[in-house]
């Protein structure tokens, strides 16, 4: 009896899903998520002491001095040309749906 193709790719997508849900548990059961926590809790506790320290000197202060910025730009040419065709197809889309509606108004109100 031959087996179906359809039960060969569920199978494979339900390996798939095992496998993820097993990593993200042993990432989870390690620790790994509130160890990533603490060490932000700790940066921004030193942030904090250094901040308190320069205003009892008198100092100038500004906030962006005791921020870390976490968020890194990894755009490139091929993502820029992917974003600006995604916003021309939505205005498209958008523009051609309004066009749409107001022609049905016309026609049925």
């Amino acid at each position: 009896m031959k087996k179906n193709k359809n039960s060969k790719y569920f199978f494979r997508i339900l390996f798939c899903f095992l496998v993820v849900f097993a990593s993200l548990l042993i990432a989870y059961e390690s620790g790994y998520y509130e160890t990533k926590m603490t060490n932000k809790v700790i940066m921004t506790k030193e942030a904090m002491d250094r901040f308190e320290e320069d205003v009892e000197k008198g100092e100038i202060v500004d906030i962006k001095d005791y921020l870390e910025d976490d968020n890194k730009d990894y755009s490139n040419s091929i993502t820029k040309v992917g974003n600006k065709i995604s916003e021309k197809i939505s205005d498209i889309m958008t523009n051609g749906l309004s066009g749409l509606v107001d022609a049905l108004k016309g026609l049925f109100w």
